[in-house]
C-alpha cells in the first residue's frame, strides 16, 4: 500500500521497579520483558509489547480491573483456523487480571493504513472481502465480535495486503440468535440496535459497513458531532452512503446499513456482492409525522434538521433543489417552511431558495437559517477561516478524494461571494474581512501576472504558469490567494518556502527567473509567482542541457570521424610522396631538351659561324648548353620539392581531385619558396576572404617575377633574345608552380577547418 509505515511504538528496555509503564502480572513478568507500551482505545484494558528470552516479540492485553474475558470466546478462539481471524497463543489470569498473548503485527491497524491516504475502491472491495471472510468465521463459531472498528483489524502483511481481526474482550457467543447484554463499545460503528443492547451478528456486518463506507469517503463517521447527536442519529435516522462514488461499494453500505437487523444483509448476501451480484437492498422506512420528511425521517426541529442537511449535504442539494420548483421535494419542503416560525422566512424563500442559484447556494442560505450557530459549513466541508488554507493544497493534488470538492467550494465561494453568507455563523465573524481581503489580492495578482507576462526578457510559455486567478483550472492560485487572506502569516511563510524550494530546483541560472526572484523581495505574490514560473525555468534548463548533450554527441562523433581521417591521412603520406616525385620525373627530360634545342641553335659558335654545343661552348651572342642544362636541373628540383612537400604535408589526400593545379601563370619568376608563399596565400584570405586570395596570388607572382626580370634585362644585354627567354620560361614556370602550391595549400587547410570533405 502507499505512503509511509505507521512510526513504531516507543521502545523502553530494562522494565524496572519505578518504570511508569503498567505492570505485568508477577506469573507473566518471569516470562516477558516489556518493551514498549502501544497506544489502545478505550478503558477495558491496556496493551503491552513485550519480549520473551528468545527475543521473539508479542502483545500481551491486560484486562483493567473489573473486566473479564468471556471464557467461552476464549475456549473457542485457539480452535479457528481462519486467515483473517488473529490466532490468540495464550489466555489467562494472573495478578487478579485476565489477560492475552498474540502475535505482534509490526505494520499496525488498518486505522494507521487509512490515515496514510484513500485507498482505492478494489483495495476497499479487498479489504471487505478479508473482513467478511473473518466475520463469517467468527458467527460459524457463535462468536459475535461486537467491537468491530478499524482500530481492531490489524495489518500482517502490506504487500500483498493482508488482514486479521483482533481484539476479542467484548466479543460474546451466542446461544441463540439475539440475546441482550451491556452496550460496551465505539459509539461511531455501533448498530442502531445496539444502543438497546442486542447482540446479534447483524452487529458485526452493520460495524463492516461503517469500515466500507469510512474508506471509500475518506471520512470518519459522525466526525465532529457530539455523542448525544451521535445517538439520536443512530436512533431515528438511517446512515446514508450517497456520498460513495463507486456503485459497487455503495451499493455494499446501503446492504450492510440497513437500519433493520432483520432485513440487513449478512455473509450471505456479501458473498454474493463479492461474486459480482447484486442483492437487493431493503427500503428505509419514513417515520410518521408532521415533520419534514428527509432520509427516512420526518424533523419538525429546525437545528435538527440543519445538521442532517450538513451531513448529507449533497443529496440534500439535489434532493430539494435539484428539479427546481416542479420537484416534489421542493413543494414539501416548502410547505413546511409554511408551518415554521420564524423572521426572515419570507426573504429566505423569495430572495434565494426561488431564485436561479444553484443547489449548493440554495441549501446554504436554507441551512443559516434554520441554524446560524452551526460552524460555516459549505458542500458537507467546515470553512471556518481555519479551515480555508487547507483548500488550496486538496485543489493541487488531482489524486485526492477531496479534489473535486475543494475546486467546487473555492469556486462557489468566489462567484457567489459565499463568505459573506458563510459569515453569519458561529464563529465565521472574520469571513467577510477575508471576502474583502482575497478579491484585493486577487485584483492584484492579475495585475502582477499580467505586466510579467508583457516583459520582453521573460519566455512565452510564461503564460500557462501565470494566469489569472479566475481563469485558472484547477483553480489553485484562486484558493492560495484565499489562504493568504485567511491565515496571513502562515501562508506568507509558506509561499516563501516554496518559492525558495522551486529556485532551488533550477540547476543552472536562468537570467529571467533570477530577475524575477531578486525583485520579488518580501511580497508574498511576487513570491508566489516565482513558485509558479519555476517550472518553466526548469523545463528550459532541461532543453537546454538536451541540446549541450545533443552537441556534445555532435562533436564526439566529428572528433571521432576526424580522429579516422586523420589516422587514413597521414598513413598514405608515403604513397603520396612517391607519387610526387613520379609525377615530376618527366619534366627533366622536358627542361634538358628545351636547353638543348636554345643551345644548339642560339648558343655561342666557332669562329667559323658554326654553333657549339659543347659545354664550354660559349659566344657573346648566346648562352652554353652547359649552362641551362645546370638552370634546367634546378627547374625541375623545385618542382619535384615543391610537389614531394605539398604531398608530406596532404598524405593520403595528395592529388585526390586529379593532377596538379594549372599553373597560375608563367610571367614573372622567382620567388620566396613555398613557406613564404603559403604564408601569403592564408594573410590575403584572412583579410579578403577569395579575393584576399587572388590578391595576394598576384602580389606573390610579382615577388617572385621582378627580380628575375630584371636579371634577364641585364643578361639580355649580354646574349641572344631566344636564351633569355627560354631562361626566363626556366624560372617562371617552377615560381608559378610554387605560388600555385600554396594556394592549393591554402583551400585544403580551408577544407579541413570548415569540417568539409577532405
Amino acid at each position: 500500500m502507499p505512503g509511509p509505515r505507521p512510526a513504531s511504538p516507543t521502545r523502553r528496555e530494562g522494565h524496572g521497579p519505578g518504570d511508569p509503564l503498567v505492570r505485568l502480572p508477577a506469573e507473566l513478568g518471569e516470562r516477558y520483558t516489556v518493551v514498549a507500551e502501544l497506544p489502545v482505545q478505550g478503558a477495558e484494558s491496556d496493551l503491552l509489547l513485550v519480549r520473551d528470552d528468545d527475543g521473539a516479540e508479542f502483545v500481551a492485553k491486560i484486562f483493567r480491573r473489573g473486566y473479564r474475558a468471556d471464557r467461552e470466546v476464549w475456549a473457542k478462539l485457539p480452535a479457528l483456523q481462519a486467515p483473517n481471524v488473529l490466532r490468540i497463543l495464550e489466555t489467562g489470569h494472573a495478578g487478579g487480571r485476565d489477560y492475552e498473548i498474540t502475535a505482534y503485527a509490526p505494520d499496525g491497524n488498518l486505522r494507521a493504513l487509512m490515515d496514510e491516504g484513500p485507498l482505492s475502491a478494489a483495495a476497499v472491495g479487498d479489504v471487505a472481502a478479508q473482513l467478511a471472510d473473518g466475520l463469517r468465521a467468527l458467527h460459524r463459531a457463535g462468536i459475535v465480535h461486537r467491537d468491530l472498528k478499524p482500530e481492531n483489524v490489524l495489518v500482517l502483511e502490506r504487500e500483498p495486503l493482508r488482514l486479521a481481526i483482533a481484539d476479542f474482550g467484548l466479543s460474546r457467543v451466542l446461544d441463540q440468535s439475539v440475546v441482550f447484554a451491556s452496550s460496551s463499545r465505539t459509539l461511531a460503528y455501533a448498530a442502531p440496535e445496539s444502543l438497546s443492547g442486542q447482540v446479534s451478528p447483524a452487529r458485526d456486518w452493520w460495524s463492516l459497513g461503517m469500515i466500507v463506507r469510512e474508506l471509500a469517503t475518506g471520512r470518519a463517521p459522525f466526525e465532529g458531532l457530539s455523542e448525544t447527536v451521535v445517538v439520536d442519529h443512530l436512533a431515528t435516522r438511517p446512515v446514508g452512503a450517497d456520498d460513495v462514488r463507486d456503485p459497487r461499494l455503495r451499493l455494499l453500505c446501503q446492504g450492510l446499513l440497513t437500519r433493520d437487523p432483520r432485513r440487513r444483509w449478512t455473509g450471505e448476501q456479501v458473498g454474493q456482492w463479492l461474486d459480482g451480484g447484486s442483492p437487493q437492498v431493503a427500503e428505509e422506512s419514513v417515520e410518521a409525522g408532521d415533520g419534514l420528511a428527509f432520509q427516512g425521517r420526518r424533523y419538525s426541529d429546525r437545528r435538527e434538521l440543519a445538521r442532517a442537511l450538513v451531513g448529507s449535504w449533497e443529496h440534500a442539494a439535489q434532493y430539494f433543489f435539484g428539479r427546481g420548483e416542479a420537484g416534489e421535494a421542493w413543494r414539501s419542503l416548502r410547505e413546511w417552511l409554511a408551518r415554521v416560525t420564524g423572521d426572515g422566512r419570507a426573504e429566505l424563500v423569495d430572495g434565494y431558495l426561488t431564485t436561479a442559484l444553484p443547489p449548493d447556494v440554495k441549501l446554504l442560505h436554507l441551512v443559516l437559517w434554520l441554524d446560524p450557530s452551526l460552524p460555516p459549513h459549505f458542500l458537507g466541508r467546515r470553512t471556518g477561516s481555519g479551515d480555508l488554507p487547507g483548500l488550496a493544497a486538496l485543489a493541487d493534488d488531482r489524486r485526492h478524494p477531496d479534489h473535486r470538492t475543494a475546486c467546487l467550494i473555492g469556486r462557489a465561494l468566489w462567484r457567489h461571494r459565499l463568505l459573506h453568507v458563510l459569515a453569519g455563523f458561529e464563529g465565521g465573524e472574520d469571513l467577510a474581512r477575508v471576502d474583502d481581503q482575497w478579491r484585493a489580492h486577487v485584483a492584484a495578482w492579475d495585475d502582477l501576472a499580467r505586466w510579467l507576462r508583457e516583459q520582453g526578457a521573460t519566455p512565452p510559455g510564461l503564460a500557462r504558469r501565470l494566469p489569472g486567478a479566475e481563469a485558472e483550472e484547477p483553480p489553485v492560485v484562486l484558493l492560495t490567494l484565499l489562504a493568504l487572506a485567511a491565515r496571513p502569516a502562515e501562508t506568507h511563510r509558506l509561499i516563501a518556502e516554496g518559492a525558495a524550494r522551486a529556485r532551488a530546483s533550477v540547476s543552472e541560472p536562468v537570467p529571467w527567473l533570477i530577475w524575477m526572484a531578486d525583485g520579488a523581495g518580501d511580497d508574498p505574490l511576487r513570491l508566489l509567482a516565482v513558485a509558479r514560473a519555476a517550472p518553466e525555468a526548469v523545463a528550459e534548463t532541461e532543453s537546454r542541457a538536451r541540446e549541450r548533450h545533443a552537441a556534445a554527441q555532435r562533436e564526439e562523433a566529428l572528433r571521432a570521424r576526424w580522429s579516422d581521417l586523420e589516422r587514413r591521412r597521414l598513413a598514405g603520406r608515403g604513397a603520396a610522396m612517391a607519387k610526387a616525385a613520379a609525377l615530376t620525373v618527366p619534366l627533366l627530360p622536358f627542361w634538358l631538351a628545351g636547353s638543348w634545342v636554345v643551345g644548339s641553335l642560339f648558343g655561342g659558335g666557332d669562329g667559323d659561324g658554326t654553333s657549339s654545343v659543347g659545354l664550354h661552348s660559349s659566344s657573346p651572342s648566346g648562352i652554353s648548353f652547359g649552362v641551362l642544362a645546370v638552370i634546367s636541373v634546378l627547374a625541375w628540383a623545385v618542382h619535384c620539392g615543391t610537389e614531394v612537400l605539398v604531398a608530406r604535408t596532404q598524405g593520403a589526400d595528395y592529388l585526390r581531385q586529379g593532377p596538379w593545379a594549372m599553373v597560375s601563370g608563367i610571367l614573372g619568376a622567382g620567388g620566396r619558396g613555398l613557406s613564404q608563399a603559403s604564408q601569403t596565400m592564408s594573410g590575403a584570405a584572412r583579410r579578403g576572404g577569395r579575393r584576399g586570395c587572388r590578391t595576394g596570388c598576384v602580389i606573390a607572382l610579382l615577388v617572385a617575377t621582378v627580380p628575375a626580370v630584371l636579371l634577364l634585362l641585364v643578361i639580355g644585354a649580354l646574349t641572344s633574345i631566344a636564351s633569355m627567354l627560354w631562361i626566363l620560361v626556366m624560372v617562371a614556370v617552377p615560381a608559378a608552380h610554387v605560388v600555385a602550391a600554396g594556394v592549393r595549400l591554402h583551400h585544403w587547410r580551408l577544407a579541413r577547418k570548415n569540417g568539409g570533405a577532405l
